[in-house]
């Protein structure tokens, strides 16, 4: 009972302090050293609040606060003159912690697990028997934010879309989110937009958008995430992916020192699924995917060739002429029975006119 009676006194010494607070005087010359901070959320926060140049006795030393979760000034930590403590708000209980000494005049306390609703001024106040004085403090607390870059494979069109989206989630502050198009401004633009959470956190996203046309295809772009608790910029590469079908096939030697095959190349996205080669107004011509197979040996192979590639989109045609001649191996062969031929015929004729000279009479 007389404990519960001395704790009602103080609360009415204390209240009387606070709620009349324009009957207190403040006590000139005397300095209070303290200073703003910043934490990482989930770090440990310390509230340095030191008083100096006074020799008065110190009666208590008062933790007051207006925070995000809270934008009203409340009492939450008490220090007596001994150097007890009292938490005013019970689910603070593990969160405060006094580091200070009231002999020194040393009020700092250390915040635990700061999250960004903790965020705000705090206030410490040193009351004496003839007057207060107080300092604000401003708490920030940080939270880094994640990046990611997120998209799809998009088919061919003439019509604007998202193509791809960059995400800072859950920062504080906002952080800042833009892309580096390249040669590509002029045919992409950016959309942002920004979302709070209920713990206080932003994740801010950049879209970029423009029509998913073959010309984009492959093409490297780059998010950018800005934000105070990173070393330097967050840099998320991204390649632009587009569907579309068949558009250009064309038929060439697949090594151009043996032209006996032929490769069918086509422009689309993805790879055709179906090459089919026929011979016109002739049979179907010997063929393993996009390799056609010809001998060069005879021109009864020779004509128009068609490849048709298709894929899921789409499909497409190119055509090539052969026109085989004799090998070149056929042609040395004759050529070298022409020159022997030669040689012989020369050889008989000198035979016969020699001949005809022995048989002559003098």
């Amino acid at each position: 009972m007389h404990l519960l009676r001395r704790r009602n006194a103080f609360n009415l010494i204390f209240y009387g302090l606070f709620l009349i607070e324009f009957k207190c005087n403040t006590i000139a010359g005397v300095k209070i050293i303290s200073h703003d901070t910043s934490v990482i959320k989930g770090g440990n926060a310390t509230l340095f609040c030191h008083l100096t140049e006074t020799e008065d006795n110190l009666i208590h030393i008062v933790w007051q606060k207006q925070t995000r979760e809270n934008p009203v000034e409340e009492t939450f930590f008490i220090i007596d003159k001994d150097g007890k403590t009292e938490h005013k708000k019970s689910d603070l209980l593990d969160k405060v912690k006094f580091i200070g000494n009231v002999k020194e005049k040393n009020g700092s306390i250390q915040l635990l697990g700061m999250t960004l609703l903790d965020d705000g001024i705090y206030t410490c106040t040193f009351i004496f028997p003839n007057g207060q004085n107080q300092t604000n403090l401003n708490v920030t607390v940080l939270a880094p934010p994640v990046g990611n870059v997120t998209g799809r494979t998009h088919v061919s069109s003439h019509f604007d879309i998202i193509l791809a989206s960059c995400a800072a989630s859950n920062g504080w502050p906002a952080a800042e989110v833009f892309w580096r198009l390249g040669a590509l401004n002029d045919s992409l633009r950016m959309k942002t937009s920004y979302t709070e959470h209920p713990d206080g956190s932003i994740t801010a996203v950049s879209h970029i958008l423009g029509a998913p046309s073959k010309y984009l295809n492959q093409k490297e772009i780059q998010c950018v995430v800005n934000h105070s608790t990173l070393i330097k910029e967050l840099e998320l590469d991204y390649i632009i992916n587009v569907h579309y079908p068949p558009e250009l096939v064309v038929i060439s030697p697949d090594d151009p020192m043996d032209t006996q095959e032929y490769l069918c190349s086509v422009d689309c996205n993805p790879a055709p699924t179906s090459y089919i080669w026929i011979k016109v107004n002739g049979s179907t011509p010997h063929s393993e995917g996009n390799k056609l197979f010809i001998p060069k040996s005879s021109s009864d192979f020779n004509g128009i060739y068609m490849c048709t590639a298709a894929n899921q989109y789409g499909n497409a045609s190119g055509s090539l002429y052969v026109n085989n001649t004799r090998s070149t191996d056929d042609c040395w062969l004759l050529l070298g029975l022409v020159f022997s031929c030669a040689v012989l015929c020369t050889s008989l004729l000198y035979m016969l006119n020699s001949s005809g000279k022995c048989l002559q009479v003098p």
